[in-house]
C-alpha cells in the first residue's frame, strides 16, 4: 500500500515562495530563473515524494522548490512518474514479485455481412410524348 503525497505545511509552503521572491515582491522559478508576474507557480517537492523512505520526517523548506507551471513543473512532473514507476518495478523486483502477463481474451469470429438486397429494376418516370 503506498501511502498518499504528503503536502507542504502551510508555513513552510509560505517559506519557500518568500525564498523565491524578488525584493519588487515577483516571484521566480527556482528551476529555471523566469520571473512568473502573475503566471501560475506550484511547490513542488525537490526530491518525488514518492521516493522518500521516511515518511514520518517532517517536510522542510529544502525539500520544496517553487516552480513555474508551465516552464517547469509539466517537464519535471512527467520525469518523475517514470522515475516513480522504474523505482516500483525494481522494488518488485528485488522482493521477487513476478510480473503477471496480461493475456488477450479471445473473441469469437466475426460473422460475414449478408449480401446487400438487389435493387429493384429502373422506372421511367416521364414519359416522352411522341409527336406526330
Amino acid at each position: 500500500m503506498t501511502m498518499p503525497r504528503r503536502e507542504f505545511p502551510k508555513d513552510v509552503y509560505a517559506q519557500i515562495v518568500r525564498r523565491a521572491m524578488l525584493p519588487t515582491g515577483e516571484i521566480v522559478c527556482e528551476g529555471c530563473g523566469l520571473v512568473l508576474g502573475k503566471k501560475p507557480y506550484h511547490v513542488d517537492h525537490t526530491i518525488p515524494d514518492a521516493l522518500f523512505l521516511d515518511k514520518k520526517r517532517k517536510l522542510t523548506a529544502a525539500d520544496g522548490k517553487c516552480l513555474g507551471v508551465e516552464c517547469c513543473h509539466a517537464p519535471k512532473t512527467k520525469v518523475d512518474v517514470a522515475n516513480i514507476a522504474e523505482a516500483k518495478r525494481r522494488e518488485a523486483k528485488n522482493l521477487g514479485m513476478k510480473t503477471r502477463v496480461k493475456a488477450k481474451i479471445a473473441s469469437p469470429p466475426k460473422a460475414e455481412k449478408p449480401a446487400p438486397k438487389p435493387l429493384p429494376p429502373r422506372r421511367n418516370l416521364f414519359q416522352r410524348l411522341e409527336q406526330s
